[in-house]
C-alpha cells in the first residue's frame, strides 16, 4: 500500500502577514518523495514547507535527491520570487514516515557572495533584499537544518545521498553518506544548491520544437529506426537520433536561440520502463514495432518549457499489435476501468460498431467485459458484453413483441420457455413499463421484462 510521508518544517507554523509566492510542485510518481520550499517576497519570515510521498530503496540505501529551485527576476526596485522543489527518489515499496524538522535556515546570494535573502528560524530574523536579484546571474542558495523522514522501516540504517553536480549536502557533493535516527530521520541537514540562475520575468517567449531539416514547428514528433540483430535498440544511440532531427528554439535579444533539450538516457529509460518495456543495464532493449518517447526542453532564460511525444517505429520490432475484432453495440454503453469503474460521461450509441478484444475479461465486480483497442492497442477501457453480445433469458410466459408502448412490431407471439437473447438494461416506455431489446438488428423490437420473471 502506498502511504504519505511527511516532512514538515519548524517555520510552517507562523503566520504570514502576506500572502505567500505559491510553489510549483514537481510532477512525481508515487515512489519520490517530494520537498517543497516557497519563500516570500515579503519582510516577514517565510514558510519552508517540504512534503510528499517517500518509499524504501529496492536499491537498499541509494537516494536520488534532486533540488530544484527557480529565482525569477522581476522589474527594477521589485522583489524577486523563489520557489521550487527537493525531490528525493527512492525506488520499491511506500513506508510511513513520522514528522522531522525541514529548514530553519535560507540564505541567497550572489556570484560575488552577496546575501541578498536569509531568514533565520532560531532568531526569528529575515533579511530580504530580493529586490536586488538580476536576470541572467547566477546564486546559490543555503538551506540549513533540514530533516527527511523515510520511517521506522529504515530506523537506524546508513543511506547514500546521490547528488547533482550543483548539490551539496554537509559541504559534501557526489556520494553523501547520511545515518538515520531510531526514527528513521535523517535531520540537521545543510543543502547548498549553486547555478540558481535568475531568469527574467520580462521574457514572456514561449519555447517550441523545430523539425530540424524541414525548420517547421513539431508538435508531434515521428522517427522511424531499425532494430540491430537481436532485435534490440540502445537508449544512448535512440535518443542522440531524436535531439538531431528536433531542436527546441526561442525568440531572444531579436533572434532565434537555441534551447536545452533536457531529456536524457535516465527519462527516456524511465519512460521506456512505464510503458513495460524493460532496459538492460547497457542500456538496450527489446524493440516493439511502436514506441513514445518525450523530448523536453527548459529554457535558461526565462524558464519556459517545451515537451515533444516523438512516436517511434521500428519496422523489424517486435509486434505490440493486440488481436481484435469489431462487433456492434446493441444498446448505448459507457466505458469502465478495470476496476469496473465508470470512466467520464462518453459513450457508444446503439447500433455502431466498436473494435475489442477477442475475448472477453471478467472485472472485479464478476461481470464480463469486452476492452477496447485502438490503433492495434489496449486502451484500458471495457464495454459491458451485455451491451454487444446480449443475455440469453428464458420466457416464464407468452410475449408479444412491440415497437412501442402501444404499438406491436409484427404479429409474432414468442412462445413460453423460449430462449431469447435481451440487450443490456431495459428501457422505460410512456406505459411507465419496461422493455429489453431484442433482436441482434437495428429494427424496434422489445419485449416486456416482466415476461422472464
Amino acid at each position: 500500500m502506498k502511504k504519505n510521508l511527511r516532512i514538515v518544517s519548524a517555520a510552517a507554523a507562523a503566520l504570514l502577514a502576506v500572502a505567500p509566492v505559491a510553489a510549483t510542485a514537481m510532477p512525481v510518481n508515487a515512489d519520490t518523495t517530494v520537498a517543497t520550499s516557497t519563500v516570500t517576497t515579503s519582510t516577514t519570515k517565510p514558510t519552508v514547507n517540504l512534503s510528499g510521498a517517500g518509499s524504501v530503496s529496492e536499491s537498499k540505501d541509494i537516494v536520488n535527491v534532486t533540488p530544484s529551485f527557480t529565482l525569477t527576476s522581476a522589474a527594477k526596485g521589485i522583489p524577486a520570487t523563489l520557489q521550487g522543489s527537493i525531490e528525493a527518489s527512492l525506488n520499491g515499496t511506500s513506508v510511513t514516515a513520522d514528522v522531522a524538522d525541514v529548514a530553519k535556515g535560507v540564505t541567497l546570494k550572489d556570484d560575488g557572495d552577496k546575501t541578498v535573502y536569509s531568514y533565520n528560524d532560531r532568531e526569528n530574523k529575515v533579511d530580504n533584499n530580493l529586490s536586488a536579484v538580476e536576470a541572467g546571474k547566477k546564486y546559490t542558495m543555503t538551506l540549513n537544518g533540514v530533516g527527511f523522514s523515510f520511517g521506522k522501516a529504515n530506523a537506524g540504517k546508513t543511506l547514500t545521498f546521490k547528488l547533482p553536480k550543483n548539490v551539496k549536502v554537509n559541504d559534501t557533493s557526489n556520494d553523501v553518506k547520511v545515518s538515520l535516527d531510531q526514527y528513521g530521520n535523517a535531520t540537521n541537514l545543510k543543502f547548498v544548491i549553486s547555478n540558481i540562475k535568475a531568469y527574467d520575468s520580462a521574457n514572456t517567449n514561449a519555447v517550441s520544437f523545430y523539425d530540424a531539416k524541414s525548420g517547421l514547428v513539431a508538435t508531434q514528433g515521428s522517427y522511424m529506426t531499425l532494430a540491430d540483430e537481436n532485435g534490440d535498440l540502445n537508449v544512448d544511440t535512440l535518443l542522440k537520433a531524436l535531439k538531431g532531427k528536433y531542436e527546441a528554439m526561442q525568440f531572444q535579444s531579436g533572434k532565434f536561440a537555441d534551447v536545452t533539450v533536457t531529456t536524457n538516457a535516465d527519462d527516456v529509460k524511465a519512460e521506456l520502463e512505464k510503458a513495460g518495456i524493460k532496459v538492460d543495464a547497457a542500456n538496450n532493449f527489446e524493440a516493439p514495432d511502436t514506441f513514445t518517447v518525450t523530448l523536453n526542453a527548459k529554457s535558461d532564460v526565462n524558464g519556459k518549457t517545451a515537451s515533444l511525444p516523438v512516436v517511434v517505429t521500428v519496422p523489424n520490432g517486435k509486434s505490440t499489435v493486440v488481436p481484435s475484432q469489431s462487433k456492434t453495440i446493441m444498446h448505448n454503453a459507457y466505458y469502465y476501468d478495470k476496476n469496473a469503474k465508470r470512466v467520464g460521461t462518453d459513450k457508444v450509441t446503439r447500433y455502431n460498431a466498436v473494435t475489442v478484444a477477442m475475448n472477453t475479461t471478467k472485472l472485479a465486480n464478476g461481470i464480463s467485459y469486452y476492452e477496447v483497442i485502438e490503433n492495434g492497442k489496449a486502451t484500458g477501457k471495457y464495454i459491458n458484453a451485455d451491451n454487444i453480445d446480449g443475455t440469453k433469458r428464458t420466457l416464464k410466459h407468452n410475449a408479444y413483441v412491440y415497437e412501442s408502448s402501444k404499438k406491436r412490431a409484427n404479429k409474432v407471439v414468442l412462445k413460453k420457455g423460449t430462449e431469447v437473447t435481451t440487450y443490456g438494461n431495459p428501457y422505460t416506455f410512456k406505459n411507465g413499463k419496461k422493455y429489453y431489446k431484442i433482436g441482434a438488428d437495428t429494427k424496434k423490437t422489445y419485449v416486456r421484462v416482466e415476461n422472464f420473471d
